[in-house]
């Protein structure tokens, strides 16, 4: 389908002996003056973010100090701060690869400004219940999830490439250094401002740490965003993105580590205060101001063991790869729960802590860094918020779990269940590791619209498009020419198909030919099935040529098919006579009770791709059904507007009759009349 051409990709070379663990290049982004004004601004608003992350859960305690469900009450101030980016990331991922970055982050941050300070008001006013608290924590989650992937999307605009991991780790320094800073900054306001005015003072202060990121957001002189890939609105973009991912075994292995990790990860988030006021202090009558501030050195201690992670980073990224590093800092991570759990003195406690904080900053860092790699530029927005979606839907989920836990049995068996589960959560490291796309070169081959030469003959109509693809193989590579087309199979899927197959077809004695199959909704998305279309890719498609051995190449043959699903293709992998409906291929050496080759090499990677394909398809319909609707409401809108007006299109009203002769005005007029008459008759 693509035109062949070299791929070659060297290993880049380690460095002779072995690397220091602290490095002064980790600073290297900050060379970039733009960069490094847009990280210092975005490293006020996580301050400011973490001081909102220290006060909401001591505010829900006070507020709902004599409730029974105390607990789950605290753990819901973290389920719905993390909720709306579960639900929104993904739309605010296509809203990154569609619209004008810049714009987006600008939005999103007079929303987090406005939000915070009403918060704020009411809190210090002293009207906040927890409903409202719950509510306005959802709002500013909501601001969160539209400027997450905004922004980890315009970083590669910001950096050298070679600096590219280095600025994800300085974003991590920035939210760590915040972790720890922020929760200190709380303790500092509500020493001087006690109770709930201490908080609300803490929330007007998170409004003002928005605006340093918003000045300098307006302040870039950004170019105007071209789309990766043209054309594409919301809805096929959130469709393509989850098409993507569905069929890109990297990205779920990375989104299924995520969720094992952070679902037992999380029962330290939710429950802080718990922890401070049950675990720790064994009190039982405690003031609002103590179980806030131990709250808030807990998250304090944290952060510093953050801060520490975030400086062994470069040195371990140079001696080993992610996936030991992950593996072993989940371990060390689980460990630590663990030996929390049965910890009852504050300074154990604060070293343990410490401890954990350096393991947590490391693990998801990597987990960003392997899903940013993983995924070419067209569909880097929407991998980012699919992973955003699947890491705080584990915040949310775990909240939810670690809550309820608490509240009937204790804070020392959810610590202890959450190091328990996520030691044995561990072993599906030794079958989906972080780095299946290591070393594939996932760059774009075409920069621009690829040309008719390329494309092929347009078809007629408005229906779907078959590419069918013909190769000759020799009978003794046939099942190494099976394997290969089984990666191709994801290749055509994740590009945009909504349909492959592979069919045996008739061949002389010693080859087996072999018919590719591959059905796009429309002409449109064929043709942006090319924008999509990697180095990796054409690789693999050059592999697939370097099996035919025919006189001509493998030839591509395009087709247009009806509107629906194609019931005949599934009859005649069925042996049952193939209808009229569905037009033949042309020069297709296809026989009509040709059975479907089994493509993949085990039953379980065969239910996977079939469960996939079946997903796939529900989903298309249904964003088919949407288009179809939507096309509909805007031509009746049209025929409204046209009835109510009356009047010829562009052409007739740009027209001046009057500077025509009789006879040119006569003959213009008996034309817009036909016209017109030709519109109505369409419309009825």
């Amino acid at each position: 389908m693509s035109g062949m051409s070299s791929v070659s990709s060297a290993p880049a070379a380690r460095p002779a002996g072995r690397v220091p663990l602290f490095t002064a290049e980790a600073w290297a982004p900050l060379k970039v003056e733009l960069f490094r004004s847009l990280w210092i601004a975005t490293s006020i608003a996580q301050i400011g973010t973490w001081v909102r992350e220290a006060a909401g859960p001591t505010l829900m305690d006070h507020l709902t100090s004599n409730w029974p469900t105390r607990p789950e009450m605290v753990a819901r101030v973290l389920v719905f701060s993390n909720l709306p980016i579960c639900l929104f990331s993904v739309f605010a991922g296509v809203l990154a690869d569609v619209l004008d970055r810049r714009r987006l982050l600008i939005v999103t941050q007079i929303w987090m400004v406005i939000v915070s300070a009403l918060l704020g008001t009411l809190t210090y006013a002293g009207h906040i219940s927890p409903a409202a608290l719950l509510a306005f924590t959802f709002l500013l989650g909501t601001g969160t999830a539209a400027f997450g992937p905004a922004l980890q999307a315009v970083l590669p605009e910001l950096v050298p490439k070679q600096h590219f991991a280095l600025a994800i780790n300085m974003n991590s320094i920035a939210l760590n250094v915040a972790r720890a800073v922020g929760p200190a900054l709380f303790i500092l306001v509500v020493a001087i401002v006690p109770g709930d005015r201490g908080a609300g003072l803490s929330f007007l202060l998170t409004a003002l740490s928005f605006i340093g990121a918003l000045w300098v957001l307006y302040r870039w002189r950004r170019p105007p965003q071209r789309a990766a890939v043209h054309g594409e609105e919301v809805w096929s973009g959130i469709y393509a993105g989850w098409r993507y991912i569905i069929h890109s075994p990297a990205n779920w292995a990375i989104l299924l580590r995520v969720l094992t990790f952070i679902v037992p990860a999380v029962v330290i988030w939710s429950q802080v205060p718990i922890i401070a006021r049950d675990q720790l202090l064994h009190r039982a009558t405690l003031t609002p101001q103590e179980v806030q501030q131990i709250s808030a050195m807990l998250f304090a201690f944290v952060g510093i063991g953050a801060i520490f992670g975030v400086f062994l980073m470069p040195g371990l990224h140079a001696r080993y790869k992610i996936d030991p590093v992950v593996n072993v800092c989940t371990a060390l991570f689980a460990l630590g729960l663990v030996a929390l759990s049965f910890v009852h003195h504050l300074g154990l406690a604060a070293i343990i802590l410490v401890f954990l904080g350096a393991n947590w900053v490391i693990i998801p860092t990597n987990f960003n860094t392997a899903t940013q790699k993983s995924v070419p530029l067209w569909v880097k927005g929407r991998a980012i918020s699919f992973y955003l979606t699947v890491l705080f839907g584990s915040f949310a989920i775990g909240g939810t779990i670690w809550g309820r836990v608490t509240v009937h049995a204790s804070i020392h068996a959810s610590l202890l269940a959450g190091g328990l589960s996520m030691l044995a959560l561990l072993v599906l490291a030794w079958w989906f590791p972080l780095t299946l796309n290591e070393g594939k070169d996932l760059g774009a081959v075409y920069k621009g619209a690829p040309s008719d030469d390329v494309l092929g003959p347009q078809p007629q109509g408005q229906g779907p498009v078959r590419v069918a693809i013909h190769y000759r193989v020799p009978a003794h590579r046939a099942d190494g020419f099976r394997g290969l087309m089984a990666d191709l199979r994801l290749t055509r899927l994740r590009n945009g198909a909504r349909l492959w197959q592979l069919e045996n077809g008739q061949a002389p004695e010693g080859q087996t030919s072999f018919t590719e199959l591959v059905t796009f909704p429309s002409w449109q998305e064929y043709t942006r099935s090319y924008g999509r279309t990697t180095n990796w890719d054409v690789m693999l498609e050059g592999l697939a040529r370097e099996y035919h051995v025919g006189a001509e190449p493998p030839a591509a043959v395009t087709v247009e098919l009806r509107r629906g699903f194609p019931l005949a293709s599934l009859l005649r992998r069925k042996g049952g006579p193939a209808t009229g409906r569905e037009p033949a291929l042309a020069a297709t050496p296809v026989s009509t009770g040709a059975e479907a080759i089994a493509n993949r090499p085990t039953a379980a990677q065969r239910l996977r791709g079939r469960l996939a394909d079946a997903i796939d398809r529900a989903i298309d319909e249904v964003f088919v059904a949407c288009d179809r609707a939507s096309a509909r409401i805007h031509q009746n809108a049209r025929s409204r507007a046209d009835r109510r007006d009356g009047s010829p299109p562009a052409i007739g009203q740009s027209l001046d009759l009057g500077t025509l002769t009789p006879d040119e005005r006569r003959i213009v007029e008996l034309a817009l009349t036909i016209y017109r008459a030709s519109s109505r008759d369409e419309r009825r």
